[in-house]
C-alpha cells in the first residue's frame, strides 16, 4: 500500500512561492531554453500540420499578419514527449530596419506533432494585450470553450472543463530593464474515457483581459487508446466506497491563528478569525474493482520539542542594518558582493502579505571566499525578519559531515531565541525523500539528484497542547560546518487571541458531522513519478474536488464550508 507524508510545512512553499518576483526573461533567454535535440527532419509541413496551423489563424485571426521566423523539428529536450514535434515561431518584427525594442512585436510560439499534427502548444505575446485586469470568470471559460471546440471540432466533446480555475501573470523582458505583463485566466480540461474523467489535466487554455487566447498546453494529454482501461462495470458500489472511506477517517483537533472565513479572489482571503478547529485526515483514493485503499495519510515521524522562548526580534529596515546583521551574527562581510533589492510591490496588488528582500551574490571563488547567495526576506510593515537563507561555498575537502542529532542541537538552539515566550512546545517534524517513491518506479532512471548540503529541520508550533496549523518555523544546518543557513519564522501575530479549548465537541462528533457531506466521484487514475507511469492505470473512488473546503467548528460542533472564490 502507498503512504503519503502528511506535511504541515506546505504553507512554507507557499508563502515563498508568494513572494517570488514575477519570472521574466529576455527572447533570446527564452529561445534557447526551449533548445530541441535535432533530429534527420522534413523541411516542409505535412498537410496535417499545415491544416492546424490553419486552423489556428481562423481561431486567432491575429495570428495571420504574423511571419515565419523561424521553424524546426525534433524531439523537445525539456518535455517528456516521445514523438517528434515541429516548433514554429512567428512575429511581425521586421526582418530588417527594426528600431524598436522586441518588446513592442508581437510573437507566438506554435509547437506540433510532427506526424498527427495535433497542437501541443501556444504562447502568444501580443504588447496591444498587455493589461493587469481579469476576465469574468463565466466569460474566459465560455472563450475556452469557443476554442477548443474550432481547434477539435466534434472530439472537443472527449473532454470535460474542470472546476478548477487559476489566475496568474506571465511578463517579459528586454535585458535592460524594460518588461510588459500580461494577466491570464487558465481554464482546465479532463479527458473522458467511457465517460468517466481521467484524474489531471489533459489540456489548459489560458485567456487575456479581452477573451484572447493567449497560451494553450496539451503535452499531459494522455490519448484514451494508449492502454486498456479498467472495465466501469466490475466497480464496487458507491455506498460501499463511502463506508470504506467513512472508516478511515479521522478528525484531528488544532488550532487555525488565521482561518480564512472568505475569499474576494481565488487565492484572496477577504476576512480572518482565529479558530480551533477539527480537521480531516482521511484516504484520498480507493481502489474501485477491490475496494483497496491507495492512499492513506502516514503516521509521519515526528516528536515533540520543550522549548523557553525569549521573545527576541530580528528587525531589518534598510540594506545598511541588513549587512551589518549579518556581520554580526555571522561574521560575514558582504562588500564587493553583487546586491540587489525588491519591494515585492506585486504582493499588495495581489492581496498578499508586503515583503522586501535583500540579496547577495559572490561567485568570484576565491579562496577566502565566505558565501556563494545570501537571501533575508522581512515584513514590509514591522521589518520583522521572516526568512533568512545562506548558500556557502562547497569545500570539496570538508567531507566530514556532523550528526543529525548534533545539527538538530543546533537548529533547537539557534530557534529557541526568537520564540514567543507563551509557546513551551513544538513538534519537530522528520522527512525522507526515499520513502515517497513508489515500488514501481524504476529508480535507475531517476534525474540524479545532489546530495543535501544540509539538514533542515520543520517545527509547528503548540498551544494549550493543540497544534496550531500556521505558526511554523525552519532552520537549516550546513552538514559539514554546522552552521546555521536558514532560518524561516512564521509566527502567530501578538494581537491574535486564541479560543479557549473547553466545551468542545468530540471527535467522533466531529466526524459524523462532517462524513454527512462527503461526496466521492468515480474517476480513471494513472499515476505518474517524475517521467514515469504505473505499469498500468486504475479506476477508483476518490473526494470530489470542489472549489471550497470543509472543516469542524470545535467550539460549536457546526460543519463550515469555505468557498475560494
Amino acid at each position: 500500500m502507498k503512504r503519503i507524508n502528511q506535511s504541515v510545512m506546505t504553507a512554507v512553499a507557499a508563502c515563498l512561492l508568494a513572494a517570488t518576483p514575477i519570472w521574466t526573461m529576455p527572447p533570446q533567454a527564452e529561445a534557447a531554453g526551449s533548445a530541441q535535440e535535432q533530429l534527420p527532419q522534413q523541411k516542409e509541413f505535412s498537410q496535417e500540420v499545415q491544416n492546424t496551423l490553419d486552423k489556428l489563424k481562423e481561431a486567432i485571426p491575429e495570428i495571420k499578419a504574423l511571419r515565419l521566423e523561424r521553424k524546426s523539428v525534433g524531439k523537445p529536450s525539456f518535455r517528456n514527449y516521445p514523438h517528434q514535434v515541429w516548433t514554429v515561431l512567428l512575429t511581425d518584427r521586421p526582418e530588417t530596419g527594426a528600431e524598436k525594442s522586441r518588446l513592442a512585436y508581437a510573437t507566438a510560439r506554435i509547437e506540433l506533432d510532427a506526424q498527427t499534427g495535433r497542437l501541443l502548444y501556444l504562447d502568444v505575446k501580443n504588447p496591444a494585450w498587455a493589461s493587469a485586469d481579469y476576465l469574468d470568470e463565466k466569460l474566459a471559460r465560455e472563450k475556452a470553450d469557443a476554442f477548443l471546440a474550432s481547434m477539435l471540432g466534434k472530439d472537443a466533446s472527449q473532454f470535460k472543463q474542470s472546476k478548477a480555475l487559476s489566475r496568474g501573470k506571465a511578463g517579459i523582458g528586454d535585458g535592460k530593464g524594460a518588461m510588459i505583463e500580461w494577466v491570464n485566466s487558465t481554464v482546465y480540461y479532463q479527458t473522458l474515457i467511457n465517460q468517466i474523467a481521467l484524474d489531471g489535466n489533459a489540456l489548459s487554455v489560458s485567456i487575456d483581459h479581452a477573451g484572447h487566447v493567449i497560451r494553450f498546453d496539451a503535452y499531459n494529454q494522455i490519448r484514451p487508446d494508449e492502454v486498456k482501461w479498467p472495465d466501469p462495470q466490475k466497480a464496487i458500489s458507491l455506498e460501499k466506497a463511502k463506508q470504506i472511506y467513512q472508516d478511515k477517517l479521522k478528525m484531528e483537533l488544532e488550532y487555525v491563528a488565521e482561518q480564512p472565513t472568505s475569499y474576494s479572489a481565488p487565492g484572496r482571503a477577504e476576512e480572518k478569525k482565529p479558530m480551533l478547529v477539527y480537521q480531516p485526515y482521511g484516504v484520498y483514493r480507493i481502489d474501485a474493482l477491490t475496494g483497496e485503499v491507495l492512499d492513506e495519510p502516514d503516521q509521519q515521524a515526528k516528536e515533540s520539542v520543550q522549548v523557553k522562548g525569549e521573545g527576541k526580534t530580528i528587525k531589518i529596515a534598510s540594506q545598511k542594518e541588513a549587512e551589518q546583521w549579518l556581520k554580526s551574527r555571522f561574521g560575514i562581510d558582504v562588500a564587493g558582493a553583487t546586491f540587489e533589492y525588491d519591494d515585492h510591490k506585486d504582493n499588495l496588488r495581489e492581496g498578499l502579505q508586503a515583503i522586501e528582500s535583500y540579496h547577495w551574490m559572490d561567485f568570484t571563488e576565491k579562496a577566502n571566499q565566505a558565501f556563494e547567495t545570501i537571501t533575508l526576506t522581512t515584513d514590509a510593515a514591522s521589518d520583522r525578519l521572516i526568512d533568512f537563507h545562506l548558500y556557502l561555498p562547497e569545500r570539496q575537502e570538508q567531507k566530514q559531515k556532523i550528526s543529525v542529532d548534533e545539527a538538530r542541537k543546533k537548529a533547537i538552539a539557534a530557534l529557541q531565541p526568537y520564540l514567543d515566550p507563551a509557546v513551551s512546545e513544538l513538534t519537530l517534524f522528520t522527512f525522507r525523500h526515499d520513502e515517497a517513491i513508489p515500488d514501481w518506479v524504476d529508480k535507475s532512471k531517476l534525474e540524479k539528484r545532489n546530495e543535501p548540503r544540509e539538514y533542515y529541520f520543520n517545527f509547528q508550533g503548540k498551544r494549550n497542547g493543540i497544534p496550531v496549523s500556521d505558526e511554523f518555523y525552519r532552520v537549516g544546518i550546513d552538514q559539514v560546518t554546522g552552521a546555521v543557513t536558514g532560518l524561516s519564522f512564521h509566527p502567530i501575530h501578538p494581537d491574535i487571541a486564541l479560543p479557549a479549548a473547553t466545551k468542545l465537541v468530540s471527535a467522533q462528533e466531529a466526524k459524523e458531522t462532517y462524513q454527512k457531506e462527503v461526496e466521492l466521484e468515480l474517476v480513471y487514475y494513472w499515476e505518474q513519478y517524475e517521467d514515469q507511469r504505473a505499469p498500468e492505470p486504475k479506476l477508483v473512488y476518490q473526494r470530489k474536488r470542489e472549489d471550497s473546503y470543509r472543516f469542524v467548528d470545535a467550539t460549536t460542533g457546526k460543519l463550515i464550508e469555505i468557498k475560494y472564490r
